[in-house]
């Protein structure tokens, strides 16, 4: 089963509660029209940047807007670090070298280099990660302690 499959209901549900059009929704974040609309439709794996600015804008959990849990609770986050910072506390604190990381995921040495270089993580990653360590997303990428 795909895991971003709640991403488009709870997106929905929180564009209905803030009254906010795709197209208002777009311009005060950033982004394209189509690429809301896409959203709402739940046709476009996200990036880490563009989920962060949704839970800010929505003031959720990255783990709500990602269909992880169904509480919707008013959320003020930390600003996150280098992605690739964070994995690597991650992993410490988890006792997980690299190697095994890679063993028990499908990430190989070139994610981690596109990581270092500053690339994000897509929303799949990110849960996926997340599952491996049993955290939240926003613990995982440095949004909550």
């Amino acid at each position: 089963m795909d895991k971003l499959t709640k991403f488009g209901e709870h997106f929905n549900e929180l564009m209905f509660y803030k009254n906010v059009t795709p197209e208002k929704l777009a311009e005060t974040i950033g982004v394209n029209e189509s690429t809301v609309y896409r959203w709402k439709n739940n046709k476009s794996n996200l990036s880490m940047t563009n989920l962060i600015k949704l839970a800010n804008y929505f003031n959720c959990s990255l783990d709500f807007l990602l269909g992880r849990n169904n509480e919707i609770l008013t959320y003020i986050p930390k600003s996150p670090m280098l992605f690739s910072k964070r994995l690597r506390e991650i992993m410490k604190e988890y006792n997980i070298s690299s190697y095994k990381l890679r063993k028990i995921s499908r990430y190989d040495g070139k994610y981690f280099q596109k990581w270092d270089r500053g690339a994000d993580p897509l929303a799949q990653t990110l849960i996926e990660l997340a599952d491996i360590f049993d955290c939240s997303i926003d613990y995982l990428i440095g949004r909550e302690d």
